[in-house]
């Protein structure tokens, strides 16, 4: 009984090893996918702005994306090479103990089959001899005519059982070689797959070089101009800054606004149910919320970034930065209303909206397709993003709320963290 549930615990840890291998296998190639789609978005972007004589930050923090592209696939390439790799051995070794599982079957098989000759032939030649019904009725008694009997039922039984031995061993032959058939192939599929992948990786790594020294002499070119970058560093400093104010004061007019409405209502909370409702809605969609471009990559993340080119030189970024392609759509991550639509000079206009307790902003639009009051629904269109056509840079800078805090937009959009 111990040894029993030793064997059933032993199979169903092996159905266990080989779902999560799958599963593992699975979700490795759908984060491959996923990563190969954004390596081939920040190659496109690269590709349309490489011309351009005065590659900027923006080229270099999109070069910098891609390197970082490349190299989670190569981590992800490994991981699938040695998952390979241990599969691979896994079936060498299930190969060999199935050949030997069939060299004992047949063995065991001739064994039968010599057996069953040797019985078919000593009955031929005792049938030769006598007459069954003359061997039972020539016995002296009733008791020996009975033994009698019971012999011959027993020969036949074992002669049958013999056949049925034969013919489940002939069938267990089948479906081990059928096995071992079924484990070649998938063991000639693995290895054809471990080379794919090995030359993927390959190519990868040498791929990698060339952009790592494209970086490095880009950072070289753009280090020779220290005093303008960082004139144009202080310049994207104070225009984030009047970005942050104006937000401060729409924000601090909306919360007014909200708590006279309160106050004429003689409700005892700032906002009103649907606000509140939709506040709730907002905060349950967290990490879920659809991105503000239906394409892009996230270039430049929330909070203190370090220069690209200079070092010691930080900066702090209130939102995300996503570069796009020209004329790309810009749509409402969640149904609100347009608050306040405003210009940043050398930045475009910018655009914000009210979810409730929530707000989101959108700075970088040459056009806006809505006006202030209008409600929106989630995806909907509120303008075109601009392109700054000397650096060759579309970007869209964006940005959450909530109240006067700033918010991290990556842990809010879909699979943006």
């Amino acid at each position: 009984m111990l040894r029993q549930n030793r064997y059933i615990f032993l199979f169903f840890g092996i159905l266990l090893s080989f779902s999560v291998f799958s599963q593992t296998k699975n979700e490795l190639k759908k984060q491959k996918s996923t990563i190969e789609k954004e390596i081939k978005y920040t190659t496109n972007l690269l590709n349309k702005t490489k011309e351009n004589k005065r590659k900027s930050l923006s080229y270099l923090r999109v070069l910098d994306k891609q390197i970082n592209n490349k190299e989670s696939l190569l981590k992800t390439l490994n991981i699938q090479i040695s998952l390979l790799i241990k599969q691979i051995r896994k079936t060498e070794r299930s190969i060999v103990e199935t050949q030997q599982s069939i060299l004992n079957e047949q063995k065991e098989l001739v064994l039968l089959k010599s057996e069953y000759a040797k019985m078919i032939y000593a009955c031929f030649k005792e049938k030769g001899n006598r007459n069954n019904l003359i061997f039972i009725i020539s016995a002296k008694d009733f008791n020996q005519a009975y033994k009698r009997i019971m012999y011959l039922q027993q020969y036949a039984y074992f002669r049958q059982n013999q056949v049925d031995k034969i013919v489940k061993s002939q069938k267990n032959l089948a479906i081990k070689e059928s096995g071992l058939t079924k484990k070649n192939s998938q063991l000639i599929l693995d290895s054809a797959s471990k080379l794919n992948l090995i030359s993927d990786k390959e190519k990868e790594l040498n791929s990698i070089g060339e952009t790592k020294q494209l970086k490095q002499e880009l950072i070289n070119n753009l280090g020779k101009s220290e005093k303008i970058f960082k004139k144009k560093l202080q310049d994207k400093q104070k225009r984030a800054n009047a970005l942050d104010d104006e937000i401060r004061k729409i924000i601090s007019d909306e919360i007014r606004k909200a708590s006279e409405e309160a106050e004429k209502k003689n409700k005892g909370f700032a906002l009103t149910p649907e606000a509140m409702a939709l506040s709730s809605e907002f905060k349950s969609n967290k990490g879920k919320l659809p991105w503000p471009l239906a394409k892009g990559v996230i270039i430049q993340g929330y909070g203190k970034q370090k220069h690209a080119v200079f070092a010691g030189v930080e900066t702090f970024n209130n939102g995300i930065d996503i570069a796009t392609d020209k004329n790309m759509n810009i749509r409402a991550i969640f149904d609100g209303t347009v608050s306040r639509i405003f210009f940043i000079k050398g930045e475009g206009k910018a655009i914000l909206l009210n979810h409730g307790e929530f707000f989101s902003v959108y700075s970088g639009l040459k056009e806006v397709s809505v006006k202030v009051g209008d409600k929106l629904l989630a995806k909907e269109k509120i303008g075109i993003v601009f392109t700054q056509e000397i650096e060759g840079k579309t970007e869209l800078h964006f940005e959450i709320w909530k109240g006067y805090d700033k918010q991290d937009p990556s842990k809010w959009l879909f699979m943006a963290y």
